[in-house]
């Protein structure tokens, strides 16, 4: 889900939980899933901080993350 709020753009990422507090942490703009199980999901402020390298290894992840059954 991507979406805009305040004049920024989100979007949400899923994320293994033994990681998710790691990522939270290391980037204000790492933030709990918006509408989202916080224990699997970020919203990522993609106007933000995070880098564009960070960014696509979170998307990358979140992609995989989803393929799982």
């Amino acid at each position: 889900m991507i979406f805009e709020r305040d004049d920024n753009l989100y979007i949400n990422l899923k994320c293994e939980p033994q990681y998710i507090d790691e990522i939270r942490e290391s980037n204000k703009d790492i933030l709990p899933g918006f509408h989202m199980n916080k224990r699997h999901w970020n919203t990522v402020k993609v106007n933000g901080d995070v880098s564009e390298k960070e960014l696509f290894k979170m998307i990358e992840h979140s992609y995989a993350s989803t393929l799982k059954r």
